[in-house]
């Protein structure tokens, strides 16, 4: 039911955290006990109010369970964990799925878990955000007894589409490349080994997928969308990317604090305009110009 409203939302949290009222939807869904269902729960009401909420039809052959209350079953008692079980993503998952706030620093078992959470909101899972830091916030640790920037899952349950990255056309790769006369955006060689056409804005910063209609792109779009990187430049960046959506505060650019735009602290406002490794072209031309006066 990714996309779904909060009312429904906080309507299936609701439900997953009560065991009688999951006892009971269950119970309709034909994969519960009705022995489960203790004797001092007022069944009655329970099925009052779904019927309510639109879950439960109640007629006089019985009660069955509309469309949207099977989804809402579904979506009450599964486990959502993407991850295999026993690797550090289902661990982190686990952690975060209390819906608690939890220190990235020392709770969270991932040595990147930026790479964590960029996972989980591809699969539609939501994130508490603050302004001006994203998917988290600083808070206190009382573990580490440091602040630490935090998590917190806003639901354990995805609510909102998935995040997709579109395939590229060969003929789409070769045209940046053409367009970049095939030198690296991070120092202008031209290496043997062939450039990787990189999203200047890093797929962990994301809000929603792609879209792009790349055969109909003109030169300027292209421009202020892609780059090229050589292997090396592009994992380093996607290192300093993760780091800057962990910590907050934006990365340097060949070890020089200068941003075109904006300033070393991430603001949503800005977004990573100004940063270096957005767009080395313009970090170095806005700097050249300012030595210039």
């Amino acid at each position: 039911m990714p996309g779904m409203d909060d009312a429904t939302a906080e309507l299936i949290l609701s439900i997953r955290e009560d065991p009688e009222r999951s006892a009971v939807l269950s119970t309709l869904a034909g994969d519960g006990d009705a022995a489960e269902v203790g004797d001092d729960v007022d069944t009655e009401t329970l099925l009052t109010e779904f019927a309510a909420a639109g879950l439960v039809e109640r007629t006089g052959s019985g009660d069955e369970l509309t469309d949207l209350g099977e989804r809402v079953h579904e979506y009450a008692t599964r486990d959502w964990n993407p991850s295999n079980e026993g690797t550090k993503r289902a661990a982190t998952f686990e952690t975060l799925s209390d819906c608690e706030w939890h220190c990235s620093a020392c709770e969270l078992p991932s040595s990147q878990p930026a790479k964590d959470i960029q996972m989980l909101r591809k699969e539609g899972f939501e994130f508490v955000q603050n302004t001006g830091q994203g998917q988290g916030d600083y808070r206190h640790c009382e573990i580490c007894e440091d602040t630490t920037f935090h998590r917190k899952l806003q639901y354990p349950f995805p609510t909102q589409k998935s995040i997709t990255r579109q395939e590229m056309p060969a003929s789409f790769k070769r045209r940046v490349r053409d367009l970049y006369d095939h030198r690296d955006a991070f120092d202008g060689s031209s290496p043997s080994t062939t450039l990787e056409v990189d999203h200047r804005v890093p797929e962990v910063r994301w809000e929603e997928s792609e879209s792009f209609d790349h055969e109909s792109m003109s030169d300027e779009e292209v421009r202020e969308h892609f780059q090229i990187l050589s292997r090396k430049h592009n994992l380093l960046k996607s290192r300093k990317c993760e780091a800057c959506v962990e910590s907050g505060e934006r990365p340097s650019f060949l070890q020089i604090d200068y941003y075109y735009q904006g300033g070393a602290e991430y603001d949503e406002e800005v977004g990573c305009v100004g940063c270096g490794w957005y767009n080395p072209h313009e970090w170095r031309a806005a700097l050249q110009a300012e030595l210039d006066q």
